[in-house]
C-alpha cells in the first residue's frame, strides 16, 4: 500500500484530485493499512484531507473513515490548543519587551494546506529583541526563563541549548542556540549564519495577529536540514519530515538564496542529505523542484531509497535508558546498522563524530569494558 500513500501524498503536495480510476481496487484491508502507515508517519491529518474527498464507490469503508476523522480531529484539537498557547506565551514575552521566534512544527504548519493538520507536541522558539529594526539575541534567553519564573512557571535550566518552560502543561523549549554548537567550530559557524538570516525585523514574518514570528527562508532552509539531519543520523526521519521540506520548498523556493544554500551544505557535509529528501520528493511523491533546488550525483538514487526504506523501519539509536549490558550492546548494535547513514549521506566518519562529544561514545566505551571485564571472570 506505500504506492497508494504516495500517490495521495502527491496529490496534496500538488494540490490536484484523487483520480478515482486510481483507487478503484483499493481493498478495505489496504484501506486500513494506508491510514495505519500514514498514522506512524506523522502524515495522518494530510492523507485524510484528501481521502474525505473520495465518492462513496472508492471510499475507505466507513469505520476505517471514523478511525481516519477521529484521529484528525484529535490533532486539529491538539494544534490549535498549542497554538493558542504559543500566543499566550508570546504575549507574555511582549510586554517584557522580548519577541518570539518560532521553530520546527509551528513555523513549519503554515506551509501546509491545512496548518492544523501538521502535527507537533511542543513550541520551539528563540526569544529576542528588537532597537532600531535590528534583532537583539544578548541576554533574552535568560531573560525569558527569568519573565516565567516570576509569574510562577516551571522553568528547567539543564542543558546548554535550550531550557524547558512548563507553561499551562505546553512544553517550550527555549532556545539559546539553535544548533549544537559544541559539536565543533563549524556548527558555530552555522549558528553565526542563522543569526545573520534574521539579523533584521523586515527578515521575520507574524503569524496571524500574535507576537510569534517566523524565521526567513533561508534561514529555515539551513536550519531544517541540519535538524532533519540530526534525526535522521541518530534516530530516524518520518514522511512527515519530508513532507516539511516539500512544502517549505513549494512555498519559499523564491526566496532562498540557494548558492548561499548549497555553499553551506557542501561546507557541512549536508549535500547528500538534501538531495536524497529531493529524490523521495520527486520519484516517490511527485514533486517537480526548480533545477537550483534539484541537484544529484550518481549515487543518490540507490541512497535516497535506502532513505525511504529506514524511514519505514523505523530504525533508532536513541532509547530512553542506558542501563544493563545488555541494552547498552542493543544501542551498539543498533549504531553499527546505521554506519552508512554517516559515512554515505553525511560523509562524516561516525565515530570521529562521536567523539566529538556525544554520549554514545562513554556508553560504547563503558559496554566494551563491561564485556571484557565479564569476559575476563569466565
Amino acid at each position: 500500500m506505500n504506492n497508494i500513500l504516495y500517490y495521495i501524498l502527491s496529490c496534496a503536495i500538488n494540490g490536484t484530485e484523487l483520480e478515482v480510476e486510481r483507487l478503484k481496487d483499493v481493498t478495505p484491508e489496504g484501506w486500513q493499512e494506508v491510514y495505519l502507515l500514514g498514522k506512524a508517519q506523522g502524515v495522518t491529518g494530510l492523507l485524510f484531507d484528501k481521502v474525505k474527498t473520495l465518492p462513496k464507490e472508492v471510499a475507505p469503508p466507513r469505520e476505517v473513515v471514523m478511525q481516519w476523522m477521529s484521529h484528525t480531529m484529535s490533532i486539529e484539537k491538539q494544534t490549535k490548543a498549542l497554538y493558542q498557547k504559543s500566543a499566550e506565551f508570546a504575549e507574555l514575552m511582549a510586554q517584557e519587551g522580548i519577541q518570539t521566534m518560532v521553530l520546527k512544527g509551528l513555523a513549519l504548519s503554515g506551509y501546509y494546506p491545512n496548518p492544523w493538520h501538521r502535527e507537533y507536541g511542543d513550541l520551539d522558539c528563540y526569544l529576542y529583541g528588537v532597537k532600531g529594526g535590528k534583532v537583539q539575541w544578548e541576554g533574552c534567553y535568560e531573560r525569558g526563563n527569568c519573565v516565567a519564573e516570576a509569574h510562577g512557571i516551571e522553568v528547567k535550566r539543564g542543558f546548554y541549548k535550550h531550557s524547558h518552560i512548563k507553561y499551562k502543561g505546553m512544553e517550550v523549549e527555549n532556545h539559546q542556540f539553535a544548533l549544537p554548537i559544541k559539536d565543533g567550530a563549524e556548527m558555530k559557524e552555522l549558528e553565526r549564519e542563522l543569526r545573520r538570516q534574521v539579523a533584521t525585523t523586515e527578515r521575520l514574518k507574524q503569524i496571524g495577529q500574535t507576537h510569534l514570528y517566523r524565521p526567513s527562508a533561508d534561514f529555515t532552509a539551513l536550519f531544517l536540514t541540519a535538524h532533519s539531519l540530526g534525526h535522521f543520523l541518530f534516530e530516524s526521519i518520518k514522511l512527515r519530515h519530508v513532507l516539511d521540506w516539500a512544502f517549505f520548498v513549494k512555498a519559499e523556493h523564491q526566496h532562498i538564496d540557494w548558492d548561499n544554500f548549497w555553499k553551506w551544505c557542501e561546507r557541512m557535509k549536508y549535500t547528500r542529505f538534501v538531495m536524497c529528501l529531493n529524490h523521495i520528493c520527486v520519484h516517490y511523491l511527485g514533486m517537480e523542484l526548480p533545477n537550483e533546488v534539484n541537484r544529484t550525483e550518481p549515487a543518490i538514487p540507490k541512497l535516497g531509497d535506502r532513505m525511504l526504506d529506514d524511514i519505514f523501519s523505523g530504525y533508532s539509536l536513541y532509547t530512553q535508558n542506558h542501563t544493563g549490558l545488555m541494552h547498552r550492546v542493543m544501542i551498539i548494535k543498533s549504531y553499527l546498522k546505521g554506519l552508512w547513514k554517516f559515512n554515505e549521506v553525511h560523509q562524516r566518519n561516525a565515530f570521529w563524530l562521536m567523539a566529538r562529544g556525544t554520549h554514545l561514545l562513554f556508553s560504547m566505551i563503558k559496554t566494551f569494558l563491561t564485556i571484557l571485564i565479564t569476559a575476563s571472570t569466565l
